[in-house]
């Protein structure tokens, strides 16, 4: 049985440099705008271990891309393991209700990531995420119609980007939208305890949520095995044909546990962060609502710019040489993609919003190589038509001034709580 966790990554050990210091995840100043820290660190120490995380921090682009990309030296298992190890109560909790959560996509590693990718990717392709599309405009414009007939000035997080993509999986996987406020309640729950510094009460308290989380996805399957749809989750039942050499259904149910967290929870933070940083540039704003910017640039720009998934991780399966940095077997490595996604050895100006650069579709907001993410058209469709809808229906929105910028508290993703606008 995989519990919520693995080894401790707080035992973690390596050496102190001024960097390691300096380098804390939860710090206020860090949480409000992390890029300063990263591109100093990026060009003082490239590499250097962070007791805060117990992990080594890797900041350059091109040696985040040749991690991504080496299977073989560089093990995903840790990938989704709790940040903070979970306290006694809470892994008895998850023990009792049976909660195992095997290595299937992201957290797995070849041979039989390949195959797993295979299979659950097979349903998602092309043809049925563009049938999607339809249904994509349809929700948008009607939370943009409550957005515009509410009062001024709105929080566009909980009125636009915070809901739309939770609507959208569901119709994906063929769950009732009737649902989505309390898979984002569970799913803002498992951001903190996958990512954050929980005490002992909260991890508690979240693990319970988890763990209801976790038989929520396994009914659903269930329920598809026994009343079949056209869903995504129904296409997996029919690939599996009862042969449990393609995929358990327990193998099912806890894919659908995972795409019910990555599958909408990076979308929403990477919409919110879009419009945070299109609008603080009117002359961009303008650009836009004008149709002189192309959409889809400037989505990879936004991408770019403030990736919602700012750091990822990996375990590190032999001794290795980073950056002229040793890092021994066992360690932990964890790739800041928000200081790739700076890096002026690969984007030139990187702290300019550009889309017109010529390397926009470059960045690591996606992740590269076995493990880049499968969601990835989804989600960019979603990003283009909210923006495109919002330009077009309110030409005049702009940023409240004067708001502070809250973030949640954790290591991975890039989630902004509000974001007022008025028109």
């Amino acid at each position: 049985m995989r519990l919520l966790s693995t080894d401790a990554s707080s035992e973690a050990q390596g050496p102190s440099t001024p960097a390691s210091g300096r380098f804390d995840p939860f710090a206020p100043e860090y949480l409000a705008n992390p890029y300063p820290l990263l591109g100093d660190l990026r060009g003082t120490e490239p590499v250097f271990f962070s007791p805060a995380v117990g992990s080594w921090i890797v900041t350059r682009y091109a040696t985040i891309k040749a991690v991504l990309r080496d299977v073989q030296r560089f093990s995903a298992s840790i990938a989704s393991d709790p940040l903070t190890p979970l306290c006694p109560h809470a892994r008895q909790m998850a023990k009792d209700a049976g909660f195992n959560v095997p290595p299937l996509l992201v957290n797995n590693d070849p041979p039989t990531h390949e195959r797993y990718r295979a299979f659950f990717g097979a349903p998602l392709a092309r043809q049925r995420l563009q049938a999607l599309r339809p249904f994509v405009e349809q929700v948008i414009d009607e939370h943009l119609d409550r957005l515009a007939s509410g009062k001024k000035p709105a929080d566009i997080v909980a009125g636009l980007t915070y809901e739309v993509p939770a609507y959208v999986l569901f119709r994906l996987l063929g769950i009732p939208a009737d649902d989505v406020p309390k898979v984002k309640k569970w799913a803002d729950s498992r951001l903190v305890l996958t990512w954050g510094r929980p005490t002992e009460e909260e991890q508690v308290a979240l693990t319970k949520g988890a763990i209801e989380y976790y038989h929520y996805a396994h009914a659903l399957v269930r329920a598809k095995l026994e009343n079949p749809a056209d869903d995504y989750i129904s296409d997996v039942i029919r690939l599996r044909d009862g042969d449990d050499s393609k995929a358990t259904l327990h193998e099912i149910g806890t894919t659908c546990f995972n795409l019910l967290f990555a599958g909408h929870e990076t979308t929403s933070s990477a919409a919110a962060n879009m419009f945070k940083a299109v609008l603080s540039d009117r002359e961009l704003w303008r650009g836009i609502t004008a149709g002189e910017q192309r959409i889809a640039a400037v989505v990879e720009e936004a991408l770019r710019i403030d990736p919602p998934i700012q750091s990822w991780r990996r375990l590190v399966k032999e001794e290795v040489t980073l950056d002229g940095v040793t890092i021994p077997a066992g360690s932990r490595v964890l790739m800041m993609f928000a200081s790739g996604n700076h890096d002026p050895e690969q984007f030139e100006d990187p702290d300019d919003f550009r889309p017109s650069r010529r390397n926009v579709m470059q960045h690591v907001a996606f992740g590269a190589g076995a493990h880049f993410c499968l969601g990835a058209p989804l989600a960019r469709m979603e990003l283009e038509v909210m923006l495109q809808r919002a330009a077009s229906r309110f030409p005049s929105l702009d940023l409240v001034a004067g708001q502070e910028f809250s973030y949640v508290p954790n290591t991975a993703a890039r989630a902004l709580r509000t974001l007022m606008v008025t028109w």
